[in-house]
């Protein structure tokens, strides 16, 4: 089960074309009263439109193995291709969302100097908290905005967007510049480290968290080691530069083979991940505590009040600002935008977030899952959902956000889900069962083979007393027994020509041989 170039999971994990197809759904929030966004009493009104369909093919690219170490190397490549007939809509689509570009600007500067907070907000003039544009433009094809330029030639040494357009998906189809740069173990030491990341970005630690919580660490994504628990399991995601807690849901079958269940909940989106770490290490700095710390800590805390050694590293996602459950803070790895990500409808969020908009209506179908065999850790189904919201505030420099109001703005969420077909689970249940025959197997033949040591043994038994009997039977005679014999008790004088009758006496064996013998001593 390990991976190798000659294994069976490489060529699909390797590029996904051959599998059947993947279907990336994308669902927008177009904003249907934007000129009542400063009306008291008033909320944003939000109407779902699509699902806007991709065919999704994954690649790997400059993939290395390293036998030194059992770790492999490599890129990720993701290719989209638009599915009209499976789409509701079209891409010529118009969504009119918030001004994502403008935000990010106001966002950016908000600790600048008043002079250049003065600056944007003078440029801001006559834009608008909206824009309007089509589906194409805000996901692959990208829009200008002047900002965009003016915001790199105002960087002063800040990390700024390598872009010249903005749109979600700008430049992201058939890149490999996006998820970063993964090292992962392949298992050919210990099957129970198969998939988990090693390095992200050639490091095992990230730049965007102070420790504890900078640590790489979680699944790849695609192979988990096998002998599954009914415990949390953690995936790392590139895309949003943090591991993820999956915790334990329920016990579910997929075509008859049995499943765990894991969903994304409390533990990740309460920012309520708490471990345990030796006291003199519970904290969050960099000197304190390291990665060998990280991995070395009991990660076993249920209870943590008033236990000094329990702390919540959930806290440290937060990048200084906390948000209500059911958010991520992915700003750090996004050049600072106020973007999170949370599950679609803020679906097992805090309440307060539904409460600013309306149209929003989660379900228990929004939930983000996966489900892996437990003997083996392979994937049965996988349910992505994630949803991206921008943070809407207010700023006393930007005139433009002046009286807007505090909310979390659900702009798009999107669905990926993928499950284990008919012909897999049948080689699947085949897999599973080899134990079971391999059991039978080496029932029978114990069976069997003591079968043939008893009949061998007893046929050996039989045949030795059979030839002990035979030689008792030569050597010892039975007693009793008798043997005709001719004796001759007429005159020797009797005419040899002429028959005469002799009466036949029976004598043993032991008499006759007795008087034979004294015959031949005294002749006469």
């Amino acid at each position: 089960m390990s991976l190798s170039p000659t294994s069976k999971a490489f060529g699909v994990w390797n590029d996904s074309s051959s599998l059947p197809p993947m279907y990336l759904k994308i669902y927008f929030f177009n904003w249907t009263n934007p000129e009542e966004l400063t009306t008291r009493g008033k909320k944003p009104n939000l109407v779902e439109l699509g699902p806007y369909v991709f065919r999704e093919i994954r690649q790997k690219a400059n993939v290395a193995f390293h036998p030194e170490n059992h770790t492999v190397s490599y890129f990720s490549r993701r290719w989209w291709y638009f599915e009209p007939e499976l789409t509701n809509g079209s891409l010529s689509d118009p969504i009119t969302q918030l001004n994502t570009v403008a935000i990010s600007a106001k966002h950016k500067v908000r600790y600048w100097d008043t002079t250049l907070q003065n600056t944007l907000s003078f440029m801001l003039q006559s834009s608008s908290v909206a824009t309007t544009k089509t589906v194409d433009q805000l996901l692959f094809t990208g829009y200008d905005d002047a900002l965009i330029k003016l915001g790199r030639l105002a960087a002063m040494g800040e990390e700024m967007p390598p872009f010249d357009k903005f749109g979600w998906f700008y430049m992201r189809n058939g890149s490999t510049m996006f998820e970063g740069h993964f090292n992962m173990d392949t298992g050919a030491a210990d099957i129970g480290d198969l998939g988990v990341l090693r390095k992200w970005n050639y490091k095992d630690t990230m730049k965007f968290y102070k420790s504890p919580c900078n640590v790489v660490e979680g699944s790849a994504g695609e192979f988990w080691p096998p002998y599954r628990q009914k415990e949390e399991i953690v995936l790392f995601s590139g895309d949003l530069c943090r591991p993820l807690t999956y915790e334990y849901a329920q016990t579910t079958y997929h075509m008859g083979v049995e499943g765990y269940r894991y969903v994304l909940s409390e533990k990740t989106l309460g920012n309520n991940t708490r471990r345990r770490y030796p006291h003199d290490l519970a904290k969050y700095f960099e000197e304190t505590t390291t990665t060998e710390d990280f991995f070395e800590a009991d990660h076993s805390a249920e209870d943590p009040e008033g236990d000094p050694d329990v702390v919540n590293i959930g806290n440290c996602f937060c990048n200084g600002r906390c948000t209500p459950a059911g958010l991520m803070n992915v700003s750090a790895c996004r050049y600072g935008a106020p973007v999170f990500a949370s599950l679609p409808h803020f679906n097992r969020a805090d309440p307060s977030l539904r409460e600013k908009v309306d149209g929003i209506n989660p379900r228990e179908e929004h939930d983000f899952f996966i489900t892996l065999e437990p003997s083996t850790g392979i994937p049965l189904k996988v349910s992505a959902k994630l949803q991206i919201n921008v943070l809407l505030e207010p700023s006393m420099s930007v005139s433009l956000f002046r009286n807007v109001p505090n909310v979390y703005f659900p702009v798009l969420w999107f669905s990926l889900e993928v499950e284990a077909t008919e012909k897999f689970v049948s080689d699947l249940k085949m897999l599973l069962s080899l134990p079971n025959v391999c059991i039978y197997v080496g029932a029978v033949m114990v069976l069997v083979g003591s079968l043939i040591i008893l009949t061998t043994t007893l046929l050996y038994l039989l045949n030795k007393q059979r030839d002990k009997n035979a030689k008792s039977e030569i050597i010892t005679s039975t007693p009793g027994k008798s043997e005709l014999v001719y004796m001759d008790k007429s005159n020797a004088n009797d005419d040899a020509n002429v028959r005469n009758d002799r009466k036949l006496y029976p004598k043993s064996i032991e008499s006759f041989s007795m008087d034979l013998q004294t015959k031949l001593d005294h002749p006469n």
